[in-house]
């Protein structure tokens, strides 16, 4: 029999935690911005694929966040351990700011794009 005490699983090291975290950080962020710009260059209309990749791409940062906290054992931004608090508040200035970014994506492109 060994001597070492019962292991603990690192969760926050595995490939799933890392590439939630990944998602989170970078990867999603930069969907988000970039069907930002697809919005703003579009010529076709109102509503379009920009517009369900965006808020498809929204929802899907809100519930990886809230899986890498619950059961990846997230981290914040600066290294701390998360909490649902957290999550909250990511939450809600992610919806503000996606709400507004989304807007005036849309507000620019009717401006400033002609037909």
């Amino acid at each position: 029999m060994s001597g070492h005490g019962p292991q603990t699983t690192d969760r926050q090291g595995t490939a799933a935690g890392v590439l939630a975290r990944l998602w989170w950080m970078l990867l999603g962020n930069a969907v988000l911005a970039l069907s930002a710009v697809f919005i703003f260059h579009n010529t076709t209309g109102f509503f379009h694929a920009a517009d369900v990749v965006f808020w498809c791409t929204a929802a899907s940062l809100v519930l990886i966040r809230y899986i890498d906290i619950r059961f990846l054992d997230g981290l914040t931004a600066t290294g701390e351990p998360a909490s649902m608090r957290h999550w909250v508040r990511y939450t809600v200035v992610l919806v503000v700011c996606s709400a507004a970014a989304w807007a005036f994506a849309h507000v620019a492109n009717h401006l400033f794009v002609s037909r």
